[in-house]
């Protein structure tokens, strides 16, 4: 079995942080990582278009490493997303 994990964090207007842990899973590796990269970009579909300051995900594998990591700041609006690296 392989697992990847999805944080999706969110900051709201008030300051206060709020996070939500999304995972995916599969007995071939491959499709186990493919799954997860499509929970990634789901939330951070979500997440473009968030009426939140803040709102970012970061793909992790099951030992914790970070495989890809993105945050949309909306606090002004005029800031463009931050690419996170892949590993």
């Amino acid at each position: 079995m392989y697992q990847y994990y999805i944080i999706e964090i969110q900051k709201h207007a008030n300051g206060e942080f709020g996070h939500i842990v999304h995972w995916a899973y599969d007995e071939n590796a491959d499709r186990a990582r493919l799954k997860a990269e499509a929970k990634y970009h789901e939330v951070l579909a979500a997440a473009a278009v968030s009426d939140l300051p803040q709102h970012a995900a970061a793909l992790l594998a099951s030992d914790g490493a970070e495989i890809m990591r993105q945050c949309y700041r909306h606090e002004g609006m005029t800031a463009m997303p931050e690419d996170g690296a892949e590993e």
